[in-house]
């Protein structure tokens, strides 16, 4: 037993240190680019770009402090109790301490337990020194930072230690040694994890992003009128933190509005809306929110279309192509009074739902409408993608149907 333990942690410390040599890699590249970029990245406003900046540096530049801090709370509590550290290893994303002393039970539990403090307190600093900074990309990073810290501390590293023969988990809950201490640490746990589960869900950690200074200053004027009770402002205050990646907080403010308001139309819509994000899928519950919306009444041509939209997703994920076009033909009637973007998008889709039926020739004509839409809207890769979908139209129905031949240009 004892070997097969050895032979364990003999392997668990090779692959610890060639994946702490990747993410150093990784950590040098995300610190020269943040070095390289430092006034870009610092600028408002929070773009999604920089959230994913943030997202990665709350890792790979967040951790290796975070490592030494919880290795050398381990060592100042052997300190405390006149013991020594034999050797401190720090390998920048793990680390370890050996001590050398005698030391009770309680003792033991209370220097497994100081490094997950370390942690914990880590976290907690970094995001008390940004919250109140100017840039909200700092702000950001300290939230997410935090939000880091407290997952690994009290899930990732608990069941770490519940699945391999080492951690300080399998100390802090020996109920043999200490069954005081580990049952009343247990149910502080479980307090912190309830705790960390509900205000993740309220989107605590999140904050929204921007493309431009404008759309970001047209948000802080939603969330003034809100405060005077505006409710057209707490909808687009709702759809600008969707927009902007805050999808927790956009649910939990959405949830809230559609108890006190459940026949708001553009609420159903936005409903629809965050439940079609983040999934490959449109699901029936996206569906029935769209439907709601629609018999609801939806003012706006662009979100009737949007609506139509789901639900022509809906029929075409599950192959019937009469439905999904009947969708569209209702969703495109309103013609010029739709974004060319969203134009596209339809056009695009009907052209899947007459493939469906194996109407080529039409299918390949809405593609080159929804190309030329596409264009006028600046969006070049929602372009590309759909040439490349009239690519695939003409190899997979080669022998039933043939494109039609390219205009020659005359010269004079």
């Amino acid at each position: 037993m004892m070997k097969a333990t050895g032979l364990l942690m003999s392997i668990m410390t090779i692959l610890f240190n060639i994946l702490a040599l990747l993410y150093i890699g990784r950590a040098v590249q995300l610190s020269v680019q943040i070095i390289r970029d430092w006034g870009t990245v610092r600028q408002e406003p929070l773009t999604r770009g920089k959230q994913r900046l943030a997202e990665q540096a709350a890792f790979f530049i967040g951790v290796p402090p975070s490592v030494f801090i919880h290795e050398l709370a381990h060592a100042l509590a052997i300190w405390l109790f006149g013991g020594q550290v034999v050797e401190f290893g720090y390998r920048v994303f793990w680390g370890y301490v050996v001590p050398a002393g005698t030391f009770t039970a309680v003792q033991d539990w209370i220097i497994a337990l100081a490094g997950t403090l370390g942690s914990l307190g880590f976290g907690a600093a970094i995001w008390l020194a940004l919250r109140h900074n100017p840039s909200r990309t700092l702000q950001y990073f300290g939230k997410r930072a935090f939000r880091f810290q407290i997952y690994f501390s009290l899930l990732y590293y608990p069941i770490f230690s519940l699945f391999l023969p080492i951690g300080d988990w399998r100390v802090i809950y020996d109920f043999r040694a200490t069954p005081l201490l580990s049952g009343a640490f247990l149910v502080v746990h479980l307090a912190a994890l309830l705790w960390f589960w509900r205000v993740d869900r309220r989107g605590w950690f999140e904050m929204p992003a921007f493309e431009t200074l404008a759309d970001q200053q047209a948000y802080e004027s939603s969330r003034s009128a809100v405060a005077r009770g505006d409710e057209a402002a707490r909808l687009r205050a709702i759809d600008d933190l969707r927009r902007g990646g805050a999808r927790q907080q956009a649910r939990a403010a959405l949830t809230d509005f559609i108890q006190h308001h459940p026949d708001s139309a553009a609420a159903q819509l936005q409903q629809a809306a965050l439940l079609a994000e983040g999934h490959n899928a449109i699901g029936k519950d996206t569906f029935e929110a769209a439907s709601r919306a629609l018999t609801l009444g939806l003012d706006d041509p662009n979100h009737v279309a949007f609506a139509r939209e789901l639900r022509a997703t809906y029929y075409l994920e599950r192959g019937d192509g009469p439905a999904a076009e009947a969708e569209l033909d209702h969703a495109l009637a309103a013609g010029d009074f739709l974004q060319p973007s969203l134009r596209a998008d339809l056009h695009a889709l009907r052209s899947q739902a007459y493939r469906r039926q194996g109407r080529y020739a039409e299918a390949f004509a809405e593609l080159q409408i929804a190309i030329g839409l596409a264009n006028e809207a600046g969006n070049a890769p929602a372009a590309a993608r759909y040439a490349a979908e009239l690519r695939v139209i003409e190899q997979n129905a080669r022998g039933l149907w043939r494109p039609p031949p390219a205009e020659k240009k005359q010269t004079i």
